[in-house]
């Protein structure tokens, strides 16, 4: 992975390896880009081997960080890449190793496409129909994708949901958590976890709970996350004149405990790949709704929820009233023990075992 700033890649892959060590015949060990962010403790604490290139961006090179990378790859089998770097995928081509390359979905969506972009989609296109020996997708929608952007039409594939590691989902119940459960207990609490990026679509999220609060002073909308987007976003909610009724919570370490405030999850992202706090937010019993154009979130919401797909942010908040009239109905244990159960199949063990057998059949080959 690219850094130790604890993103969706990131916190997968750290699962991801963790899990691995469980298996007594599997080794393994991470590749770090550069030395930035905080995850490099957990993975002390976890005791999951790691080495740090010290690439200094992305096209940079050094011969340390080739040595580093040559050393690395001569002891290995199976070489799992899950980020875009030039120099990692050419020394693990001229390894000769198996590689295998997870595409978890970063298509450039929401926000201008840079010429970087354009040479990174070309190498990548390049790495994947001629020099890999396994592609994986984290949803179908990543998959359609791919295929039109690289054709992919005699690679090996598979595709491989995301998992989560439900054992860390935790609640702590801090203090802040604490006070805003008493201030707001009566309100109806509506909310969202993201980074605020184009590709979230946040503004969806408050048009539609303007159209759906116009009439309810117990309605709450809590913005939970961080991002480029959040100072456009403030604006905007002082704009509609809602700043009595949305809250930001800024970035969260611990995001499940401001999940478990909210009677409804609201994820309003445009082709989203998958979305990880969705599958929380289930797991959490809580009642999940996205848009039709979220990609990966679409495939999760389906197998349980159908109807909590919607097309527009007038049908946001038609939703988002049935929700407020039926939330006796919607919170009874029953309903969220089956959202418990079905989000369990995405688990990070399930995650684990496919690439497991995926490491398995290249090596037999």
């Amino acid at each position: 992975m690219w850094s130790g700033n604890m993103g969706g890649i990131e916190k997968l892959t750290l699962w991801l390896a963790e899990n691995q060590l469980k298996r007594k015949d599997l080794s393994n060990l991470i590749l770090i880009g550069t030395n930035k962010g905080t995850l490099f403790e957990t993975l002390q604490q976890k005791n999951i081997s790691y080495d740090i290139l010290g690439l200094k961006n992305g096209w940079g090179f050094n011969l340390k960080s080739w040595r580093k990378l040559r050393h690395h790859f001569k002891s290995t089998d199976i070489i799992h890449i899950h980020t875009f770097n030039p120099w990692v995928l050419f020394a693990a081509i001229i390894s000769g190793k198996k590689i295998v390359y997870t595409l978890h979905g970063n298509f450039v969506y929401g926000r201008k496409v840079k010429l970087t972009d354009k040479i990174n989609q070309y190498c990548i296109g390049l790495m994947l129909n001629h020099f890999t020996d396994m592609v994986t997708f984290n949803s179908k929608f990543t998959e359609a994708t791919a295929h039109k952007r690289y054709g992919l039409n005699s690679v090996k594939k598979q595709l491989v949901y995301n998992g989560v590691d439900f054992s860390n989902l935790t609640l702590t119940e801090n203090d802040d958590v604490k006070r805003f459960r008493e201030q707001h207990k009566d309100k109806f609490i509506i909310g969202t976890v993201a980074r605020f990026a184009g590709v979230k679509r946040i503004d969806r999220l408050i048009d539609a709970f303007k159209i759906f609060s116009k009439d309810k002073n117990d309605a709450l909308l809590l913005l939970t996350g961080d991002g480029p987007l959040r100072q456009s976003l403030e604006q905007k909610v002082k704009d509609d004149k809602l700043e009595d009724k949305i809250v930001f919570t800024g970035f969260q370490k611990n995001a499940a405990d401001w999940e478990s405030l909210m009677d409804v999850c609201v994820f309003p992202s445009q082709n989203e790949s998958f979305g990880l706090v969705a599958i929380e937010a289930m797991y959490l019993g809580k009642q999940v709704i996205v848009f039709n154009d979220g990609g990966g979130l679409v495939e999760i919401t389906e197998g349980i929820s159908p109807d909590d797909i919607v097309d527009s942010v007038d049908k946001a908040a038609e939703r988002l009233n049935l929700c407020y009239h039926l939330k006796n109905q919607t919170q009874q244990n029953e309903v969220i023990q089956k959202r418990k159960i079905y989000a369990s199949i995405f688990s990070i063990e399930n995650m684990e075992t496919n690439f497991y057998n995926i490491y398995q059949q290249l090596l037999k080959k």
